[in-house]
């Protein structure tokens, strides 16, 4: 039984610990082996001490954190080791990177003292392969996956669209920026637009909203199943999202979804979302327009059905994985 060690040293709630939570709650991935969360602080810390056939990187890489993984490297020189690149993507490189050759460095460096590389979306492997210079040789696609079953037994939606969702942080890189005023543009009579999160950008996104009736703030959303369950569609205009947990949970409750061409988000419309060519309002108005006159529930039946193979999916990466590195 392969004995696997999940490094991570940020506990945050968010897409991370949610992957790592259903990777240790899954039957699939039980089958492999054990798989134990080990919290580490990374930067000039000393790696703690793991007895595993395999370790798992979850950890941003970064020049202040790359002596931690030499010190792991040297430390676990006959363990395989494979980073999961849950960060960075091209449109992250675009939006935050002012040196884009020393943040490659870093990138090629850093994985270099990996066995194996997992990329979470396609478009996420096609950046690290052509613009930085990963190998492709020992790179995975094994797209993050949580547990589906409650959002698979949501109702599907049929009907017309009343409530649009919009689920994530309020922040820049989730674009409600543009959302909102293409949503207060768009002829959408008796349609509201139901916002859950909270973050950096409440106070300007309420200003944004302008005291419109039809937007509703609901705040940090504990249980995503219960805000899926209220909502009609989805939108998901974001600048950059390396893949997008939200948009895998929508697809499985079969709530038509907008997406921007972001990234991951490309990887969603190839299962059944519905991209929006630019991030302007005027798309996004047009968008939300023929989403409110004609939503594609077929589509949406299409992607559910999809989704729905997706645990699968991800044991079988990871299966793969294992028996290329040689790991009994």
């Amino acid at each position: 039984m392969t004995r696997f060690c999940h490094l991570i040293d940020d506990t945050s709630p968010g897409g991370v610990m949610r992957m790592l939570s259903f990777i240790q709650g899954s039957a699939r991935m039980a089958e492999m082996g054990t798989h134990e969360v080990m919290t580490s602080p990374a930067g000039l810390s000393r790696p703690p001490k793991i007895n595993a056939d395999v370790i798992v990187s979850h950890i941003v890489l970064s020049w202040r954190n790359l002596p931690f993984f030499f010190a792991l490297r040297a430390r676990y020189p006959k363990v395989t080791l494979v980073h999961v690149e849950h960060h960075y993507s091209a449109a992250f490189e675009a939006q935050e990177v002012t040196r884009a050759g020393r943040f490659r460095a870093m990138l090629r460096v850093s994985m270099s003292l990996f066995d194996r590389i997992v990329t979470i979306s396609g478009a996420q492997q096609t950046w690290l392969r052509d613009r930085v210079g990963i190998s492709p040789a020992g790179m995975y696609l094994i797209p993050s996956c949580v547990a589906l079953d409650e959002f698979l037994a949501i109702p599907a939606a049929t009907g017309p669209v009343r409530r649009i969702g919009a689920i994530g942080r309020l922040h820049p890189q989730k674009g409600f920026d543009v959302l909102l005023p293409a949503f207060r543009a768009a002829d959408l009579p008796g349609v509201t637009l139901e916002i859950y999160g909270d973050g950096p950008e409440r106070e300007a996104l309420h200003a944004l909203a302008g005291g419109d009736a039809r937007v509703v703030f609901h705040g940090h959303v504990e249980d995503p199943i219960a805000a899926l369950s209220a909502v009609d569609a989805v939108a998901m205009p974001s600048r950059r999202e390396p893949y997008g947990l939200v948009a895998l949970e929508a697809m499985a409750a079969g709530r038509p979804l907008l997406v921007s061409t972001a990234d991951g988000l490309r990887d969603h419309a190839d299962l059944g979302a519905i991209p929006v060519p630019s991030l302007t309002v005027e798309a996004w108005t047009a968008a939300l327009q023929k989403l409110g006159a004609q939503p594609d529930t077929g589509r949406a039946a299409v992607a559910k059905a999809r989704v729905a193979q997706s645990e699968e999916r991800f044991a079988h990466g990871w299966r793969r994985l294992l028996d290329e590195a040689g790991v009994s």
